[in-house]
């Protein structure tokens, strides 16, 4: 069982009854104890749980309550997230774009990261504000309701004013012929800015957008680092993703 299924296993369990062990989880999920302790131990630094001798408890206060920290693991953007946080180190500069993978990861982080993100989503100022170590640039522009995004010249001109060392890139279609794709021109184009202007680009990908496309394009599969989905990394499906010379979590 993958890292990811287990950490959802542990947290529905803790969910049902207030509290797990070590011994008990080892022996539900045939895995050593040093295994669970090393995911208790991750789930406790993600603020998803409390690590307690022998095992863990609930949070009895959680300072990310943003809509309810959007559940513990339920749904297939969770485990993308909680691949994706080893990325996320602290004194780093993000760009973060639109899509609620990146939504995701943003409530996901660790409690005390610093970080400075710069982000066209409006979505995730909420969760954002109450990390006290994120500085938050969001960007000027033309408001696209349908992404809950700023998109248009005055964004893409604020974006080349900076540096990233990561940029977080949400996915609308994903295809090994014609690259990433997204629904609106502007999106695309403010994409394309942050991709030009940051050192480490991951796509966040839920597998059903995985060889679809859209109407316009963002970049070839060739101009990403990382891809990040649900699934293991050895999917049939991502093999020719990995043979574009892409990182895949």
């Amino acid at each position: 069982m993958i890292k990811e299924k287990r950490f959802a296993y542990i947290l529905d369990k803790l969910r049902d009854n207030d509290q797990v062990a070590f011994a008990q989880l080892s022996t539900d999920l045939r895995v050593s104890e040093d295994t669970i302790r090393r995911d208790i131990e991750a789930l406790s630094s993600s603020g998803l749980l409390m690590k307690v001798r022998g095992g863990a408890i609930p949070r009895s206060h959680n300072p990310l309550s943003f809509k309810e920290r959007i559940g513990y693991l339920k749904d297939d953007k969770e485990i993308i997230a909680l691949k994706a946080q080893p990325l996320v180190k602290s004194g780093q500069t993000v760009f973060l774009d639109g899509g609620t993978s990146v939504l995701t990861l943003v409530s996901l982080l660790p409690t005390d990261i610093k970080l400075t993100v710069i982000t066209n989503n409006t979505a995730i100022i909420p969760a954002l504000t109450a990390y006290q170590g994120v500085r938050l640039i969001l960007l000027g522009g033309s408001y696209l309701k349908e992404s809950e995004t700023i998109v248009g010249l005055t964004a893409i001109k604020m974006v080349e004013n900076f540096q990233a060392d990561l940029y977080f890139m949400g996915i609308c279609a994903l295809d090994t012929q014609r690259g990433v794709t997204a629904n609106y021109m502007e999106e695309a184009e403010l994409k394309q800015a942050m991709l030009r202007h940051s050192g480490t680009a991951v796509a966040l990908s839920t597998y059903d957008k995985l060889e679809t496309y859209e109407s316009y394009r963002v970049c070839p599969i060739e101009s990403l680092d990382y891809i990040i989905t649900e699934v293991d990394a050895s999917n049939a499906k991502l093999k020719l993703f990995r043979e574009a010379g892409v990182k895949i979590l």
